[in-house]
């Protein structure tokens, strides 16, 4: 990132919508190129009573919401999908991924799916000059595997809607510094 430039996404503000409108926990993740891991780093919502029950008794999970491989569930799968450049070979789940832009799986913790968004850099953020805007992160929901079919569609829909939202609405700022040796 060049030093003289933040991103600012009100991630709070985002995830605390997705919530409102779901009433689904709300999660971001992102990733971390060295170990090849997701890494969940907000959550909203978490203290859904099902939620806490189902984590009491299956302590283990909490890990593999916490941290997991790239290949293993939905916010990995979408972001693995992504990383990728548009010439790269994908197998075909990666390029259905692609194509929707969600990713839906069942998560670490039994009875619980996730269905994941990617949120990509921000528009005005430093990049190479014409390169794609690269994937930073997923929000995902994470929801009882009761609420199938139309309802994890419309999840899909929302999470694309209010991340391309966030996105869009929100800017990347000049540090102080930078603004300082430009006025001066």
């Amino acid at each position: 990132m060049h030093p003289t430039t933040t991103p600012l996404l009100d991630v709070a503000v985002l995830l605390k919508g997705v919530h409102h409108r779901t009433q689904q926990v709300a999660l971001l993740h992102t990733y971390s190129p060295v170990t090849g891991e997701r890494l969940c780093i907000s959550a909203v919502g978490a203290e859904n009573v099902s939620l806490r029950r189902a984590l009491a008794l299956t302590p283990r999970a909490v890990g593999g919401l916490r941290q997991a491989p790239l290949d293993s569930d939905a916010p990995g799968l979408v972001m693995l999908a992504n990383l990728a450049g548009h010439d790269a070979p994908l197998r075909q789940d990666l390029r259905q991924i692609r194509s929707s832009q969600v990713a839906i799986t069942e998560s670490p913790l039994p009875g619980w799916n996730l269905i994941s968004v990617p949120v990509r850099r921000l528009p005005g953020a430093p990049a190479v000059p014409d390169a794609e805007p690269r994937v930073v992160a997923a929000v995902s929901i994470l929801a009882p595997e009761h609420e199938q079919g139309n309802a994890v569609v419309a999840y899909g829909r929302l999470l694309r809607s209010a991340v391309h939202a966030a996105t869009e609405s929100s800017v990347v700022i000049p540090h102080a510094r930078a603004v300082a040796r430009r006025v001066a």
